[in-house]
C-alpha cells in the first residue's frame, strides 16, 4: 500500500478490526490497523507539522461568549475518523452518558429528570482540556488492554497540543472513555440517595422526587448560594475535574427546572422566548422582502463585525428543527411553525403532518375477520392493527375475537388499504380478552414497526391513527387530541403478584380524540410518533353530532404498557398454539 493510495474508509471486517485492537503491540500494529504504511504514519505524526493539520475556529455560545474548535484537516483527520469507528465497535457507553452516543441526546438526557422536584445542574470546567496526553494514552491501555507503545501512538494521533481537541473525530468518544469510572461514581451516589444521574459532555445532572434535595449531593445557603456535597467534590478530584462554579444551579419545580436546554417541569419542552424569538422572525420574514428582512434579523440577532452573517431562512429552519427534536413532529406548535416556514421557502423543507403518512401507511393495516362464502371472503368484523418495535402485529382482542373463538370457520385478512392492496393472512399469536390485547402473527414480513414510550400524562398531546367504518380503498384516518382522564377497570381473572390473588385493576386513558368504530386495535402516538397507547373504544361513527352518538360514549385507550404485561405474563406460563392470559 502506498502513501498516496491509503483509502479513507476502512477494508477489513468489523470483527478483524477489533481483534487487531486488542492485539495492538507497536507502531508497525498500529499503522497496520489504519491501513497505512508506516512511513506514512511517521510522515503525518513527526515529519510534518501537526499545527499543519489543524484548523481553529470560534462557535458563539448559547449562553453567551465563544467555544474554540480545533478541527484535523487531511490525512490526520482520515486517520482519527477511521479510529473513532474501531473504538465505537468495541466500547460500550455508560447508560448515563447521553453525549456524543448514538441514539441518545440532549433530549434522552433531558427526559430522565422529567417532572421531578429538584433539579442540580453543574458543568466541568474546561471539559477537554482537562484530557490530557497522559490520560488518553492510559484510558487507551486500560480499556482496549493495548501495549503502552502502541497506546502512545493512539494517544499523539488523538492530541493536539498534549489534550483533547475540541473538534476532533475521535475526542467525544475518548471523552467519554475517560468518565467512565466517574459516572459510575456518581450513578452509585444518586442511587444511595434516591436521585437520578446522567452526563452530556460536560454538563452533569441530578434529580429527584424526594421533597428536599439530599444535602451530601449539594445543598443551597442562606443567599442561594449552591454549594456541592463532599462526595461530589472528592469524585471530580479524584478524576482530575474542577466544577465551573458561575453554571452551577439547583432549582425545584416552583422554578423553571431545565436539561441541556431543555425544559422538564412537567413535557421535554423548549424554553417559552427560543419560541417567542422564532415566531418573530417568521413574522418579519412573511412582512418584508428577504433582503430587508436579513437586515433586520442581523441587527437585531446575529451581527459578526468582519464577517459572513449567517442567512436568516437558514438560522430559522435550524431553530424550528431543535423544536421538534425537542417537542416531537407531531407537536402542533412544531407544525404551525414548520408550516409557515415551508409557506415562505415555497417547498416543504420541514416534514410536518401528511408527510408522515407515508411512513405510517407502511406500519397501520385494516383487519378484516370473516369467512369463505362460495369463494368470496365475507368480513363480519373489521379493525385496525399495527406493527411495534420489539413486540410484532399488536391490535385489540375484540377485533379478533370471532376467530379466537372459532378458528376453523373464521380467518384473518390484514391489508394496507389504497397503499398496498395486497392481502395476507394472520394467525392469532397471543391475546388476553381482558386488557383487550392481541398479537398476530402474519409470514412474509421484516418490519420493524412504530417506536413506543410508556411515559404518557394528563394534557399529553396525541393522535388517533387508523381505518375507522372501513369502506374500500379509504385513507388513513387521523384525529388530534389531549390525554383528559384516567379510568381504572377491574380484570377478575389476572392474577395480582401484591396480592397473590386473582383481580388487578387495568388502568385506561381516555382522549379527546375521536375513536370510532373499525378504529379498534389502531396505534395512539405522541408528538413524537411514538405509539403510547392502543384505540380500543368510542363512537359509532365519523359524525360529531349529538344524535348520532351515545351520550355516555368516549374514547378509550389501552396502555402500550400493558402489552408488555401481557408478554411478560405469557413468557412466565406454560406455552400453547394460541395463548390466553
Amino acid at each position: 500500500m502506498s502513501y498516496f493510495r491509503a483509502k479513507p474508509t476502512l477494508q477489513a471486517s468489523d470483527a478483524k478490526l477489533v481483534s487487531s485492537l486488542k492485539s495492538l503491540q507497536n507502531f508497525d500494529d498500529v499503522a497496520s490497523l489504519l491501513e497505512v504504511t508506516p512511513k506514512h504514519l511517521r510522515y503525518i505524526l513527526f515529519e510534518k507539522k501537526v499545527s499543519g493539520y489543524y484548523k481553529c475556529f470560534d462557535i458563539p455560545k448559547k449562553s453567551g461568549g465563544s467555544r474554540k474548535i480545533w478541527a484535523p484537516q487531511g490525512s490526520l483527520k482520515i486517520l482519527q475518523e477511521k479510529l473513532n469507528k474501531i473504538f465505537s465497535l468495541t466500547y460500550k457507553p455508560n447508560i448515563t452518558s447521553h453525549g456524543f452516543v448514538k441514539d441518545r441526546g440532549i433530549v434522552s438526557n433531558a427526559t430522565v429528570h422529567l417532572r421531578k422536584r429538584h433539579v442540580l445542574n453543574f458543568d466541568i470546567e474546561d471539559f477537554f482540556h482537562r484530557i490530557n496526553f497522559g490520560r488518553v494514552r492510559g484510558v487507551l491501555k486500560s480499556f482496549f488492554g493495548m501495549s503502552w507503545d502502541a497506546a502512545t501512538v493512539i494517544a499523539n494521533i488523538c492530541c493536539y497540543n498534549n489534550v483533547l481537541p475540541q473538534g476532533a473525530p475521535t475526542s467525544p468518544i475518548i471523552s467519554n472513555m475517560i468518565c467512565f469510572n466517574m459516572d459510575m461514581e456518581m450513578r452509585k451516589l444518586a442511587k444511595k440517595h434516591n436521585c437520578h444521574y446522567t452526563r452530556y459532555a460536560d454538563d452533569l445532572t441530578f434529580s429527584t422526587t424526594r421533597q428536599t434535595f439530599p444535602s451530601a449531593i449539594a445543598h443551597l445557603d442562606e443567599e442561594r448560594v449552591v454549594y456541592l456535597g463532599s462526595k461530589i467534590q472528592k469524585i471530580l478530584d479524584n478524576n482530575d475535574f474542577a466544577v465551573k462554579k458561575s453554571k452551577t444551579r439547583l432549582n425545584n419545580r416552583d422554578q423553571n427546572l431545565s436539561v441541556t436546554g431543555i425544559t422538564v417541569n412537567k413535557i421535554t419542552n423548549v424554553e417559552r422566548n427560543y419560541i417567542k424569538k422564532v415566531r418573530a422572525i417568521l413574522k418579519c420574514l412573511e412582512s418584508h422582502p428577504l433582503s430587508e428582512a436579513q437586515k433586520i434579523f442581523e441587527s437585531k440577532y446575529y451581527s459578526k463585525p468582519g464577517k459572513k452573517n449567517a442567512e436568516i431562512m437558514n438560522v430559522v429552519k435550524g431553530m424550528i428543527s431543535h423544536i421538534g427534536y425537542v417537542k416531537g413532529k407531531q407537536d402542533p406548535i412544531y407544525e404551525k411553525l414548520a408550516r409557515r416556514y415551508n409557506r415562505l421557502a415555497g417547498i416543504e423543507t420541514l416534514k410536518v403532518g401528511e408527510a408522515f403518512l407515508k411512513d405510517w401507511s407502511q406500519n397501520v393495516f385494516v383487519i378484516e375477520v370473516g369467512y369463505d362464502n362460495s369463494g368470496v371472503f365475507d368480513p363480519q368484523q373489521q379493525g385496525t392493527g399495527f406493527f411495534l418495535k420489539d413486540v410484532g402485529f399488536v391490535t385489540n382482542h375484540h377485533v379478533v375475537k370471532e376467530y379466537i373463538d372459532d378458528p376453523d370457520i373464521y380467518e384473518i385478512r390484514v391489508h394496507r388499504s389504497r397503499y398496498n392492496k395486497k392481502c395476507f393472512q394472520a394467525k392469532v399469536k397471543m391475546y388476553c380478552k381482558e386488557r383487550d390485547i392481541a398479537i398476530l402473527e402474519i409470514d412474509g414480513f421484516n418490519i420493524t414497526g412504530f417506536d413506543y414510550d410508556l411515559i404518557n400524562y394528563d394534557g399529553q398531546s396525541i393522535k388517533v391513527i387508523g381505518y375507522p367504518r372501513y369502506g374500500h380503498e379509504d385513507s388513513l384516518f387521523v384525529d388530534q387530541g389531549t390525554i383528559v382522564q384516567y379510568r381504572s377497570e377491574f380484570m377478575r381473572t389476572i392474577y395480582n403478584k401484591k396480592t397473590q390473588e386473582l383481580g388487578l385493576y387495568q388502568e385506561r386513558i381516555i382522549c379527546s380524540a375521536r375513536i370510532i368504530y373499525g378504529n379498534s386495535g389502531g396505534p395512539v402516538i405522541n408528538t413524537r410518533g411514538q405509539v403510547i397507547g392502543i384505540a380500543t373504544k368510542g363512537f359509532s361513527n365519523v359524525s360529531k353530532k349529538e344524535e348520532d352518538d351515545d351520550s355516555s360514549a368516549a374514547s378509550y385507550l389501552v396502555k402500550i404498557g400493558d402489552v408488555f404485561d401481557m408478554i411478560g405474563e405469557k413468557e412466565e406460563s406454560v406455552p400453547s398454539p394460541v395463548s390466553a392470559i
